[in-house]
C-alpha cells in the first residue's frame, strides 16, 4: 500500500493526553492552551489500551516503540533506540536486567498502574537525567495524593480489561489511605494474554504474556517537605519474544527506593535513592518448536542497580539556579547453557560493572522577552568485567571460543569515559499567538556492556533484533552528538500547533561493521551461516520534523493529533540507518460530555523504503488503521469501557516490530512480524 490512502476518523476514549506541565523553561502562559512546547504528557486512559505501556508512546510526536513481545517494548524517540533513549521509572533510572532487553524499562509499569508517561519533546536538560542523548521519558505509577484534612479518607479504583484477539484480561488494583500528613497506598496488577491473530487470520507465535507487578508505598509530607517510600516486585512467566532469539521464562525482580524534597529558607533540596535486583531465565525450546538437541540454549540472568541523586534549586526572582549530583552502579552476569549437554557451559558476562557518576548546573532565568535555560553536565563512567570461559563447544567450535575467550581475558577491560554535555535553550513570544524554541546540545553517551564485552558472537544485543550475531569491541569512543531544535508554538482562538524541526549529527556512532576477526567469523559462520559483525564507531545523521496540535469545536468536541517524520543516515557510507520509524500520523475526533466519552482516530503509517542495507533490513509497505472506543459513566464510582482496534481487521506489518525468529508457526522464520488483526476490548473502573 502506497503512504498515506485516505483519511479515517477512529473512536477512541477520552480527550487530549496534552497537558501543560513542563517546568524546563518557564512557560508564558495563554489561556485555554493544551500543548507544552517542552514536554508531551500520556495518561493511559487517552488512548486505546494496550497491555504494553510502551505502546502508550506512539501518541506522541516524534516517539514510537520497537516492539519485540507483546510487553518488551523498546521506546524510540525521534530515531533512536535502546541505550540511547533514557528512561526513568518513578524518578529512578530504570534498570534492564536481559541483555537482550527482554524486560525492557517500560515493561515495569504496567497501563493500568501508570498515572503519566511523560516525553521531553527536544534535547533534554541535563538536570533531567545523566545519559540523554537520544532523549527522556519518565514514568509514574499511580500510588493516589495526600487527603486535605487531618482524617483518613479510602479511595482507589478497581480496574479490568479484556481483550478478544489474544483472550487477554488484565486486572489492576490501586488501594490509597491518606490523610493531610500520610499516605499509604498498595497497587497491584495481572496482565495474561495468548497468542494474537493478524489480520489475516494467522497466529502470531511469541506473542502470549504473563506478569504480575505489585507495589507497597509510604509517604509522609508536612508544610516544607515530602518523603516516600516503595518496594515493588515484578513476575513475568512463560512470555514470547518472537523477534529474539530466546522467549522468557521468567523475571523476577525486586524494586525499592526512597524519594524525598525539602523547602528550606534558600533552597528546595530534592533526591532519590533507589535499588533493584533482577534474576531473568530464557530459553529457545519450551515456548517455540525446539531446534537440534546440540542448539538447545537455556540463559540465567542476574542484574543489580543502586542509584541516586541529589538536587538544589536556588530561586533569584524570575531566575532559578539547579545544581546537582548523581550516580548509578549496575551489575551484569550471564551464563549459557544446554540441558542436553551438562559440560556446555558459557560464562558470557561475568561480574560486569558499569558505573556512571555526574555533577550538573543549570541555570533558568528571564531576560527581557527571553525564556532561557543554560545547563552544563559532567559524567564520568567506568566499565569493567571479569574474565570469561567457555566449556563444552565440539570440536573447532570450542577450540574458537577458547580463543577469543582468552583474548577478552588478557585484554585490558577497565574502561573509563569523561563526557561534557552542553545545552541551550531559548523560548520567547514572536506576538500575541506565537513562541519561538531554539535549542542546542551536546550530549554523549558511553558504550553499553553488551557493546563492549559480547567476546562470543551472540545476537546478545540490548533488543536490536535484526537477527545477526555481534562481537563486542572493548576500544569503542563514546558517543557523541551535536543536535539543533528549532520549533514554534502557534495558538488562534480554538486552534494550537506545535511544530519541531531537528538536526543531529554523532560523531563515532556504534553500530555493527563486518568483523575483521576470522575466529569470531568461523564461530559465527559454524552456528548462523552467516559471518559476525562487530560493534565499531560510525557517523551519522539524523534529522526530520514533528508537531502535535489541538483544535476545540466546542465544548464537547475537539480534534487532536501527531505527525512525526525522521530520517537517518550514515555519513561516512551510502547506507540508512537501521529501524527508524516510518513517516506516521495521528489524528483523533473527541467527544465528552460528563459521563459520555466517544472519539474517532485515524493511525496513518507511510511505506518504509530507506532501509539498512548492512543490516538486510527489508522494507515495508504504508498502512492505515482504525480504532474504536467509548466510555460511559454508569454510577458516580462506575464507568465502562469498550474498545475496538484494527476496527478493519487489516493485515499489516508494523516496520519496527522485527523479523520472526520462531519456526514451525503461521509465519515463515525471518518474515517480518504481522500486527495484530481486529481486537475488541471491554472492561470497567470501579472507584471509591
Amino acid at each position: 500500500m502506497r503512504a498515506y490512502p485516505l483519511y479515517i476518523f477512529t473512536l477512541m476514549f477520552t480527550t487530549t493526553a496534552l497537558a501543560d506541565h513542563g517546568d524546563n523553561i518557564q512557560e508564558v502562559v495563554v489561556a485555554d492552551r493544551q500543548l507544552d512546547i517542552g514536554q508531551f504528557n500520556i495518561r493511559p486512559g487517552d488512548v486505546a489500551f494496550n497491555a504494553d505501556a510502551a505502546g502508550l508512546l506512539r501518541a506522541a510526536p516524534g516517539a514510537n516503540v520497537n516492539s519485540n513481545g507483546s510487553i518488551t517494548g523498546v521506546a524510540q524517540y525521534r530515531g533512536l533506540f535502546g541505550n540511547r533513549v533514557n528512561v526513568h521509572l518513578d524518578h529512578a533510572p530504570a534498570l534492564t536486567g536481559g541483555p537482550n532487553a527482554m524486560d525492557t524499562p517500560l515493561s515495569y509499569t504496567p497501563t493500568l498502574l501508570l498515572k503519566e508517561l511523560t516525553v521531553n519533546r527536544g534535547i533534554a536538560s541535563v538536570s533531567a537525567a545523566q545519559e540523554t542523548l537520544g532523549g527522556h521519558i519518565h514514568a509514574q505509577l499511580n500510588r493516589g495524593e495526600f487527603a486535605n484534612g487531618d482524617a483518613f479518607t479510602f479511595t482507589g479504583a478497581l480496574q479490568n480489561r479484556f481483550n478478544s484477539n489474544s483472550d487477554g484480561e488484565s486486572y489492576a488494583l490501586n488501594a490509597v489511605a491518606a490523610n493531610n500528613r500520610h499516605k499509604l497506598a498498595a497497587l497491584a496488577s495481572h496482565d495474561d494474554g495468548n497468542a494474537a491473530e493478524s489480520g489475516a487470520g494467522d497466529t502470531i507465535a511469541g506473542t502470549q504474556y504473563r506478569r504480575s507487578r505489585y507495589d507497597l508505598s509510604y509517604a509522609w509530607t508536612d508544610q516544607k517537605s515530602v518523603v516516600e517510600i516503595y518496594a515493588g516486585q515484578l513476575d513475568t512467566r512463560d512470555t514470547g519474544t518472537a523477534s529474539l532469539p530466546m522467549d522468557i521464562n521468567y523475571v523476577e525482580s525486586e524494586l525499592s527506593g526512597v524519594n524525598f524534597s525539602t523547602q528550606t529558607e534558600t533552597a528546595l533540596i530534592s533526591g532519590h535513592i533507589a535499588y533493584s535486583h533482577v534474576d531473568h531465565g530464557m530459553d529457545n525450546f519450551s515456548q517455540r518448536q525446539p531446534p537440534m538437541p546440540p542448539m538447545f540454549r537455556a540463559a540465567d540472568v542476574s542484574a543489580q542497580g543502586l542509584s541516586w541523586d541529589l538536587q538544589g534549586q536556588w530561586q533569584f526572582g524570575e531566575d532559578r539556579l539547579s545544581v546537582g549530583v548523581d550516580g548509578n552502579q549496575s551489575r551484569h552476569d550471564m551464563t549459557l547453557a544446554n540441558p542436553n549437554n551438562v559440560a556446555f557451559a558459557i560464562h558470557n558476562f561475568n561480574d560486569v560493572e558499569r558505573d556512571v557518576t555526574g555533577i550538573f548546573a543549570q541555570w533558568n532565568s528571564r531576560a527581557g522577552a527571553w525564556d532561557t535555560e543554560l545547563g552544563v553536565r559532567y559524567n564520568r563512567i567506568s566499565v569493567d568485567g571479569d574474565s570469561v570461559s567457555a566449556a563444552g563447544l565440539p570440536g573447532m567450535m570450542g577450540m574458537n571460543a577458547g580463543l577469543l575467550a582468552t583474548r577478552l581475558n588478557q585484554s585490558d577491560r577497565s574502561r573509563d569515559y569523561n563526557t561534557l554535555d552542553l545545552v541551550v535553550k531559548l523560548q520567547r513570544p514572536l506576538n500575541s499567538t506565537t513562541d519561538l524554541l531554539i535549542e542546542l546540545g551536546r550530549k554523549n553517551r558511553a558504550p553499553s556492556y553488551q557493546e563492549l564485552y559480547l567476546w562470543l558472537p551472540l545476537p546478545v544485543t540490548g533488543g536490536l533484533a535484526d537477527g545477526r550475531s555481534y562481537i563486542g569491541n572493548v576500544e569503542l569512543n563514546e558517543e557523541t552528538s551535536h543536535e539543533l531544535v528549532a520549533g514554534l508554538d502557534w495558538q488562534s482562538g480554538n486552534l494550537q500547533i506545535a511544530p519541531q524541526l531537528f538536526y543531529r549529527r554523532i560523531d563515532d556512532y556504534i553500530q555493527g561493521v563486518p568483523a575483521m576477526d576470522m575466529t569470531a567469523n568461523m564461530v559465527s559462520t559454524m552456528m548462523t551461516g552467516m559471518p559476525s559483525l562487530m560493534f565499531d564507531n560510525v557517523d551519522a545523521e539524523l534529522y526530520g520534523a514533528d508537531l502535535a496540535y489541538h483544535y476545540r469545536l466546542s465544548d464537547a468536541l475537539s480534534l487532536q493529533g501527531s505527525l512525526s517524520y525522521t530520517r537517518g543516515i550514515r555519513t561516512d557510507r551510502d547506507d540508512d540507518l537501521y529501524r527508524i520509524a516510518p513517516l506516521n500520523h495521528r489524528l483523533t475526533l473527541a467527544y465528552q460530555t460528563d459521563k459520555l466519552a466517544l472519539s474517532v482516530t485515524s493511525v496513518l503509517v507511510a511505506e518504509q523504503m530507506q532501509v539498512a542495507d548492512f543490516n538486510g533490513e527489508q522494507q515495508t509497505a504504508g498502512y492505515g488503521l482504525v480504532h474504536a472506543a467509548a466510555s460511559y459513566q454508569l454510577l458516580d464510582n462506575l464507568t465502562l469501557q469498550l474498545g475496538i482496534n484494527n476496527l478493519s481487521d487489516k493485515q499489516y506489518a508494523d516496520h519496527l516490530a522485527g523479523y520472526n525468529r520462531i519456526a514451525g508457526g503461521d509465519l515463515a522464520v525471518g518474515e517480518r512480524m504481522q500486527g495484530a488483526g481486529r481486537n475488541i476490548y471491554a472492561g470497567f473502573t470501579l472507584n471509591w
